[in-house]
């Protein structure tokens, strides 16, 4: 026991108030959680103090036993400081791996939370370039005609003339491959002309309008949409279907285009092409489209079977 005593800094004739307080500061020195901590010495610490408190409560209990029965009783109180110890530095372990994964947690919290304020930081400015922009025209506002000039890879390059003056702009634009989206849907080509909507006096501030066009633009959506409903009647599920006249087909373009306007050109067009490429008008949503009653009847009009 006098091994165990010397651990703590203690003579064998300390008291046990004396013992608890060598304890708790040597155990709050070398605590594995503090830079100074060592953790096979915190062990021994608390072996010592577990092993000198079973001594002593166990007093009564030592009287009258024999060598042999005493060694087997230190023994018992050897392994089951032992194991106190381990106890104890498991335990702080597992508090470690606990405040570790809190860590974590709270790391990927904050990076959640700052990535999603990026995100709405972006879009509200986004959103708010766009809303002073239609405010800037709304104070001095005219309209005229944009001609698109140039298309590069995800931007629309148009022109305007006001007055004398011709300014020329650059637009985002989405499309896929080698194909350029004009905001409406429909491909974008150089000659395309809309209606473009500035502020007078600062026609930098403009708006283009994809859904007014001139008649030369919509001739082209009109083939575009009819060229798209043949090739469909190409491409048949039933061999039956040995396709259409260009004139049904152009009827069909031009019965929709009077129903639903450019949005149902679009359907048209985008009837085979893959949702990831065009989400709002694709293969997946044309079936709907083009099996409704209203478009039905479109097509009996143009005397047009469904393939």
């Amino acid at each position: 026991m006098e091994r165990y005593y010397k651990i703590l800094g203690l003579s064998s004739d300390a008291s046990m108030e004396e013992v608890k307080k060598a304890y708790r500061k040597l155990a709050l020195q070398y605590h594995p959680d503090l830079k100074s901590g060592q953790e096979e010495v915190f062990k021994e610490i608390v072996q010592a103090y577990e092993m000198i408190k079973s001594h002593q409560q166990s007093t009564t209990e030592r009287r009258g036993m024999s060598p042999e029965e005493l060694e087997r009783f230190y023994d018992l109180l050897k392994k089951a400081a032992a194991e106190k110890a381990r106890a104890k530095a498991f335990e702080r372990a597992a508090r470690a791996r606990k405040r570790k994964a809190e860590e974590q947690e709270r790391s990927i919290r904050v990076g959640i939370y700052s990535f999603l304020g990026i995100i709405l930081v972006a879009y509200f400015s986004y959103q708010g370039y766009f809303w002073f922009r239609d405010w800037q025209i709304s104070r001095d506002p005219a309209s005229g005609v944009a001609t698109v000039i140039g298309v590069e890879s995800h931007r629309m390059v148009y022109s305007f003339e006001v007055g004398d003056q011709t300014f020329e702009e650059r637009q985002y634009v989405s499309g896929y491959r080698l194909i350029m989206l004009a905001p409406s849907g429909m491909p974008l080509r150089i000659g395309d002309q809309f209606r473009v909507h500035y502020n007078q006096a600062n026609p930098g501030y403009n708006r283009i309008d994809p859904y007014t066009i001139s008649s030369q633009t919509l001739d082209r959506y009109i083939d575009l949409a009819s060229h798209a409903i043949r090739a469909y009647y190409l491409n048949p599920m039933d061999d039956e279907f040995k396709g259409i006249s260009d004139q049904k087909a152009k009827c069909m373009a031009l019965m929709i285009y009077s129903k639903y306007g450019i949005e149902g050109l679009v359907k048209c067009y985008h009837y085979n092409t893959n949702p990831l490429d065009h989400f709002s008008a694709n293969r997946w949503n044309w079936t709907s489209f083009w099996e409704q009653e209203e478009v039905d009847k479109m097509r009996a009009s143009c005397e047009i079977e469904i393939p």
